[in-house]
């Protein structure tokens, strides 16, 4: 159940409850409930205070980063669901983890692996698709180079395999995407290149690109879909940035001629 609405403390008295809270035993108790994949208690536990809801509970855990804490296994609380399968627990430690602190979906322990290695290793797609959801980094490496897509190959997890090779599709995309719209708006990157008419068939292209690719990557052919459009904005795009390109290398050419010591002409008679 969650907590029941309360007045909202004050700070002195807020900064009094949390001293009062022991973290070793909250900690044991973040790791119990993730093991046991005890959704309901856990989702009590990380409900964040509002105008009328005190949770002292979840303030201690974000001012001592408890879901970033390691077990002796050196196993994080979403490293246990992900690898056990508590697919509703992943999804909401997953979100936790990745609002409470910058890049906390992707901590990894001593030798690199992190919980999207892990629940690679131990084939739980859903788990994996969660933690995906909320910036799971697939291309993250271990101390020996492998990425999660490595890791579901050692272990044959073939499914997996296929969801990841789409994904690292589907991420180009968006990538290519991405880097159209820094160009549009970034001189360093177009070098003032770009004329009017050019920003608007790119503005247009992005925007139409972004629609359809809301519109299209659930389809059973997505990994197709993608694949071909890939293709489609390389070569839509290609034009813009080899004109800016294309510019720069004269400019640079030119400044390049300026810069170099003139010989002059020789003076009649002189050798």
């Amino acid at each position: 159940m969650p907590p029941k609405e309360v007045k909202k403390k004050s700070a002195r008295d807020r900064a009094a409850l949390l001293e009062q809270i022991n973290i070793p035993e909250l900690t044991e108790t973040l790791f119990d409930l993730s093991y046991r994949g005890n959704i309901s208690n856990l989702a009590e536990i990380l409900i964040a205070p509002t105008k009328n809801v005190e949770n002292v509970r979840f303030e201690a855990i974000q001012q001592n980063n408890l879901l970033q804490v390691r077990n002796d296994q050196t196993r994080t609380c979403l490293d246990l669901a992900a690898m056990l399968g508590h697919h509703e627990t992943v999804k909401l430690l997953a979100e936790k983890n990745a609002t409470m602190m910058t890049n906390g979906i992707n901590l990894a322990n001593g030798m690199g692996y992190s919980s999207l290695h892990l629940a690679c290793a131990w084939n739980q797609l859903e788990s994996i698709k969660h933690i995906i959801a909320v910036g799971g980094d697939i291309e993250q490496k271990t101390i020996h180079g492998e990425k999660p897509i490595d890791i579901a190959r050692r272990y044959h997890h073939n499914d997996l395999v296929d969801y990841l090779e789409w994904i690292a599709i589907r991420n180009k995309f968006t990538r290519i995407i991405n880097d159209a719209k820094d160009f549009i708006v970034d001189p360093a990157k177009n070098m003032n290149k770009l004329n009017k008419d050019d920003k608007k068939k790119m503005e247009k292209y992005v925007t139409d690109a972004l629609k359809w690719s809301e519109e299209n990557q659930n389809m059973s052919n997505a990994r197709e879909l993608f694949t071909n459009k890939i293709k489609e904005a390389e070569d839509f795009l290609a034009p813009f940035y080899a004109n800016a390109t294309s510019e720069t290398d004269l400019n640079n050419t030119n400044i390049s001629n300026a810069s170099r010591p003139q010989l002059g002409t020789p003076k009649s008679g002189r050798k």
